[in-house]
């Protein structure tokens, strides 16, 4: 008769099993914390094969330690390749925000990720223990635990319980943020209405603030809330504290965050570059991606020393991170690298970091190093804009618009888009190039020629600029 997937956990590995059944429970409800607990699954799991195979690590990166044992012949290729897949949902769970995934494509990861989870250890099984894989069937998931979750929080209070339920509200806010603030770009609205938004981060933080004082990552957390002003208050000086609380005791995602305060200063902490590679090198021995992207960012800006900001680069670039893969394609094409750089900027780009899809629209647009593709690059700056408003890709996609460098390029959104780069605008150099070309623009609109349709597109163009032919406010339409 076949065992469920938590007895086989149990029989391969008796202290995986915690992390497993935790990420089965709440994969539906809670899904980043579930691929955080997967993660943990996988680099316990990595451990317990090299000690099988009498190797021993000198790197506690779990990028590293997957490859070592892919060298070694202790796992196949196939392994391997699952292994790193675990490993990426980790550090999407650990920060959704930076990876642009929905509350749905986050629950659709952790729901697909346990199952392979479960595969991997039925791989790992006979290395492990040198017996045959029993049979085993995966028992389906259900959201029972989601709703004792909330019970556990609300009549018990349950600690755990009241953080999950808080990061579950966070991760639904922070996504419906990100709507709220598209929808206004799309609609040119300097008005952006974050109510519905707000109310999930308010609730957030008040389960933050419950489970703080005996709750290590809740004390983080409400850190977080008090320093954006996620609930009912903003006390960034407070919410700083309690992330240097939180980093004393060990919390990887603290130390990041200290570190980070310490590396271009804060409310409460001066820059202080030895007291920022401190707790940066802390967090990154414990895998921390961001921590070793801005080691990265040190090491390049602030205390030069190019091999390491490479070598951190690169650790956060192969840890799936797409704010060190762009910056790993900046590096890699100062030196020369540019087939490298490009290949990186390419993965930066598919996980819709903003950056990496303006630069690649216009290596698509310029037909520079990779073959043109006006209509790609033009679906990648609209990307970049709807995720973060970049000014200077507004700029530089309207110009593509005018100039029919695109498909389909339509007067009006050349307009909109010139219109809402000069109210972001955050330099008076985009704003001086934007003024510059706006009065010639202008006079190509008022003496456009084609057919009535063509005709009405330009002039509804031509309201979005005042009498001098620079763009109106928003306020002004």
């Amino acid at each position: 008769m076949a065992i469920n997937d938590l007895e086989l956990v149990r029989r391969l590995e008796p202290s995986l099993l915690e992390d497993y059944r935790l990420a089965r429970n709440y994969c539906l409800d809670v899904p980043t914390h579930a691929l955080v607990h997967l993660r943990s699954v996988a680099y316990k799991l990595v451990e317990a094969l090299a000690a099988a195979a009498e190797i021993k690590f000198k790197s506690r990166n779990l990028y590293d330690r997957v490859e070592v044992l892919n060298r070694a012949r202790a796992i196949d290729v196939r392994l391997a390749r699952r292994l790193h897949k675990l490993r990426e949902g980790g550090n999407k769970g650990a920060h959704p925000e930076k990876y642009r995934l929905s509350q749905e494509q986050l629950v659709e990861l952790a729901r697909k990720s346990v199952q392979l989870t479960a595969g991997v250890l039925a791989d790992a099984y006979t290395p492990l223990s040198g017996q045959p894989c029993p049979q085993w069937r995966f028992e389906p998931l259900d959201q029972v635990a989601g709703r004792e979750l909330c019970y556990r929080a609300v009549m018990e209070e349950d600690a755990e319980a009241q953080y999950l339920v808080g990061v579950s509200l966070k991760a639904k806010g922070m996504m419906l943020r990100e709507r709220e603030l598209s929808f206004a770009m799309a609609n040119d609205s300097a008005d952006i209405n974050t109510e519905a938004s707000r109310s999930l981060l308010a609730q957030a933080g008040y389960w933050f603030e419950r489970a703080s004082d005996s709750h290590l990552g809740a004390r983080f957390e409400f850190g977080v809330a008090l320093i954006h002003g996620y609930g009912s208050q903003e006390d960034r000086a407070r919410g700083e504290t309690l992330v240097q609380q939180a980093a004393a005791s060990g919390l990887a995602e603290a130390q990041a965050l200290l570190g980070y305060f310490y590396l271009s200063s804060s409310t409460a902490f001066d820059q202080d570059l030895l007291k920022a590679e401190h707790f940066l090198l802390l967090a990154a021995e414990q895998d921390q991606a961001e921590a070793m992207a801005n080691l990265g960012v040190l090491y390049h800006h602030h205390r030069p020393d190019p091999p390491k900001a490479l070598a951190y680069t690169r650790q956060a670039a192969q840890a799936g991170y797409p704010v060190a893969q762009y910056h790993l394609a900046l590096l890699l094409d100062q030196q020369g690298t540019e087939e490298e750089a490009m290949d990186w900027l390419q993965q930066s780009a598919a996980q819709h970091y903003p950056d990496a899809m303006a630069a690649l629209a216009r290596h698509l647009l310029d037909g520079e190093r990779l073959p043109a593709d006006p209509a790609r690059a033009s679906a990648l700056y609209r990307k970049a804009i709807r995720y973060a408003g970049l000014p200077e890709a507004m700029f530089e996609f309207s110009l593509a618009i005018f100039d029919n460098e695109v498909p389909d390029a339509d007067p009006v959104e050349g307009a909109a888009l010139l219109q809402a780069a000069y109210h972001y605008a955050g330099s008076r150099t985009l704003r001086d190039a934007i003024e510059r070309f706006s009065p010639t623009l202008v006079a190509a609109l008022e003496s456009g020629t084609g057919s009535v349709d063509r005709l009405e597109r330009l002039q509804l163009a031509r309201r979005r600029f005042d009498d001098h032919g620079l763009p109106l406010p928003f306020e002004s339409l």
